[in-house]
């Protein structure tokens, strides 16, 4: 392929693995820490649950139903959140809807009951739905083919970055100044990153900050999509009806949904299940935590570059990241026997391989999406749809684990169930994914994914 002059240099081949420059990674790391500041706040109520229903008397079934209470709107608003941003831009969309959830988190601190409790956190839900959709827009925007990898995990792993530093910092601003405060601190933390943002981010085209030859290759690259997308154009909107009808839009989502089942009953109950079932203090559990989610981010990050590595362009194109994926599945199962080890080191060292590899599994089928989709103008909306999907079969996971555990008196057959869904997962995703998503499916029969 021939190369591209741009400005005073020459630009690489699209099909060149350069060196990811300094500046790309400043955009990975600002959807790293979007990502990072989601999960702190949500985390704020899984380490702190404990303290928050014996303030307003709750069960653990009605803590179960609490901790739930963000997961509805988020679910509800993900594909209207996909449509607007694929509409008004990631960069716009960026600082509305994270500033929206910062204050929402900030106001929690000032709840007076269950009823005004529910009512922040849904707000929390509906400002975080535009999370996914913005970073999957930024990554077209700015990520060349051969980063996707390492792009797509980035605004992933934040999750597990959060969860690990927010449990950790709500553990000790909760023991030593009360609830209420981790939620004042951690809305802050979000309000810090919407000035970066806006100080900073921009498209390509506007990126001052930018080099001439950078800015033609990440042009290059998004036109080079353009093509393949059979001349789809890249702005236009989404083809909502054709992302609908796409088997293996659906079969991915339904596949992620084992991943995020153990996600979110990890996330919601993991700080209870270290206090009340192995009498851990808050914020030792929350240092626990923080052992198995941190490493849980190193590890990923090197097994999605890895993933980049081993399979050429074509094979990418082709859905191949779903057998990285699928491998994920088998570590992650470690999960359901948990409840049958006394020693706590082996409980973290257990569970620190099984979120590794749920971490990684979550980022590359996210990733393995992406690939998949065929017009550039769908892709927010695709990971949006992708998003709703798991999380419908995810959000079941807080709220049953609360009634398995009042059931029962003990997390053991929830933790059993959540390795039962791991296997639907893997299942799902080996039997049932074939071809692209969206309209130009048919473009990629030769290239299939199966």
């Amino acid at each position: 392929m021939s190369v591209t002059q741009a400005g005073a240099g020459a630009v690489p081949a699209a099909t060149d693995r350069p060196r990811i420059s300094k500046r790309r990674v400043f955009i990975y790391a600002m959807l790293f820490a979007m990502t990072a500041v989601n999960y702190t706040d949500r985390v704020n109520l899984s380490v702190a649950g404990g303290m928050v229903s014996q303030e307003f008397g709750l069960s653990p079934a009605e803590l179960g139903w609490l901790l739930s209470a963000h997961l509805w709107p988020y679910i509800i608003c993900l594909a209207p959140a996909g449509l607007i941003v694929d509409w008004i831009g990631y960069r716009l969309a960026g600082w509305l809807a994270i500033g929206f959830w910062s204050l929402c988190t900030i106001a929690t601190a000032a709840v007076k009951g269950p009823g005004a409790f529910y009512a922040t956190r849904i707000g929390l839900g509906a400002g975080e739905a535009f999370n996914f959709p913005i970073g999957t827009q930024a990554i077209r925007a700015w990520a060349p083919r051969p980063e996707y990898g390492v792009a797509v995990a980035s605004l992933s792993l934040g999750q597990w970055f959060g969860t690990a530093f927010g449990a950790m910092f709500v553990g000790w601003v909760v023991r030593d100044f009360g609830w209420r405060a981790s939620f004042v601190l951690t809305g802050v933390f979000g309000l810090v990153w919407v000035v970066v943002w806006l100080l900073f981010v921009r498209d390509p085209h506007r990126a001052g900050w930018l080099g001439a030859e950078e800015r033609g290759y990440i042009l290059q690259e998004r036109e080079a999509r353009a093509a393949e997308a059979n001349g789809a154009p890249a702005k236009g909107g989404a083809d909502v009806l054709g992302l609908l009808g796409s088997r293996s839009l659906w079969a991915l989502a339904l596949a992620q949904g084992g991943f995020v089942y153990e996600a979110y009953m990890l996330l919601s109950w993991l700080p209870n299940f270290l206090q009340t079932q192995h009498h851990i203090s808050i914020f030792s559990s929350g240092g626990y935590t923080a052992i198995i989610y941190g490493t849980a981010v190193v590890g990923s990050i090197l097994l999605a570059r890895l993933s980049d590595r081993i399979f050429s362009l074509s094979a990418l194109r082709g859905g191949a990241r779903k057998w990285v994926v699928a491998f994920s599945y088998l570590p992650a199962m470690l999960v359901a026997v948990v409840p049958q080890v006394e020693s706590v080191w082996l409980i973290v060292a257990m569970l620190t391989i099984s979120v590794t590899f749920l971490a990684n599994g979550i980022s590359l089928n996210t990733a393995l999406c992406n690939d998949l989709v065929r017009r550039p103008a769908d892709a927010g909306t695709a990971v949006a749809l992708f998003t709703l999907g798991s999380n419908l079969v995810g959000v079941a996971s807080p709220i049953v684990t609360g009634y398995v555990v009042a059931a029962t008196g003990n997390f053991n057959m929830a933790f059993v169930l959540t390795g039962v869904m791991l296997l639907v997962g893997v299942t799902v995703l080996l039997g049932m994914i074939k071809g692209g998503i969206g309209r130009a499916e048919a473009s990629a029969v030769a290239n299939p994914a199966g």
